[in-house]
């Protein structure tokens, strides 16, 4: 008696995975582009991944046009130079890239990668500024005057480390 015979199958037989149709293509929403007060964002139709950049310059220029024994020194210098490269990926995860280049130096004033599963709790890891300081925690675009006050150098300007903070009632109470 025989043994009944099974089929395998070569590899001719097997399919390849369908590529997609041009109609899925089609249907498939391209990555949307802009440019607005928010800087440069290229970010997926679903908003999962995103990536933006902006930056801001300042500069200071001191003038003395009456002195005539020259005991002032006329400038212009660049204050602060910042590009921010920050973005989303995998819509729970969130970075931030700030060097600085003003002053003729280069400095990473922020790097941080922030964790978000909620608003109620969200972790940051990396180089940022730390939540002290009402004036220290605004930026440089958005101060009232040209300096900071001085109780301002009181507080740690940013500092490397983990925190975890969180907005609680609907953003009413932050930690």
């Amino acid at each position: 008696q025989e043994a009944p015979r099974k089929e395998t199958k070569s590899v001719a037989d097997t399919k390849a995975p369908e590529a997609p149709t041009v109609e899925a293509v089609k249907k498939a929403e391209p990555p949307k582009l802009s440019a607005g007060a928010d800087g440069f964002t290229l970010q997926s139709a679903s908003g999962d991944y995103r990536l933006q950049l902006r930056g801001y310059v300042h500069f200071d220029g001191r003038f003395f046009p009456g002195d005539e024994g020259a005991l002032a020194i006329d400038n212009f210098l660049l204050r602060r130079v910042r590009p921010i490269f920050a973005g989303t990926v995998a819509r729970n995860f969130e970075f931030q890239v700030m060097p600085d280049f003003g002053g003729g130096t280069a400095v990473l004033q922020d790097a941080y990668l922030d964790v978000r599963y909620s608003p109620k709790a969200r972790v940051r890891v990396g180089k940022f500024k730390g939540p002290v300081g009402l004036e220290r925690l605004q930026s440089a675009t958005a101060i009232s005057f040209v300096e900071r006050a001085y109780p301002t150098a009181l507080v740690p300007n940013r500092d490397v480390g983990v925190m975890i903070h969180g907005d609680l009632v609907g953003g009413v109470i932050a930690y």
